[in-house]
């Protein structure tokens, strides 16, 4: 009769599983919300608030892919450049609407407007 072998117990080190997903959302929303930012910047100044929105995700879903966590690195920075895009030209419209509304002669408006 043989004798079994000895036992040494489980191997040592950490255990081989899948790797994790990348998380690529945060990356992607971002670029999603800058495009879209930049129409409707037309549309009662949603661009600024999603601008701003499409920045502020966008550099988080940078962070992650520098950190290796994620691999749509490219994604995120246009999100941010759109984003911040979107934001700019909102508040540069908004700007221009208030200086172009001052010099408008509301009065000659409502007067000829009944004639």
């Amino acid at each position: 009769m043989t004798t079994p072998p000895p036992y040494y117990g489980p191997p040592g080190g950490e255990p081989g599983g899948v790797p994790a997903a990348p998380q690529n959302t945060q990356g992607l929303v971002g670029m999603i919300l800058g495009i879209v930012s930049i129409p409707l910047v037309c549309c009662f100044y949603l661009g600024i608030p999603l601008g701003i929105a499409a920045a502020v995700v966008s550099y988080l879903g940078l962070q992650k892919a520098n950190a290796g966590r994620a691999t749509n690195r490219s994604q995120a920075m246009a999100g941010l450049i759109t984003g911040a895009v979107g934001a700019v030209l909102g508040i540069a419209l908004l700007i221009w609407a208030i200086t172009a509304g001052q010099n408008i002669n509301w009065e000659d408006i409502t007067n000829n407007s009944g004639n």
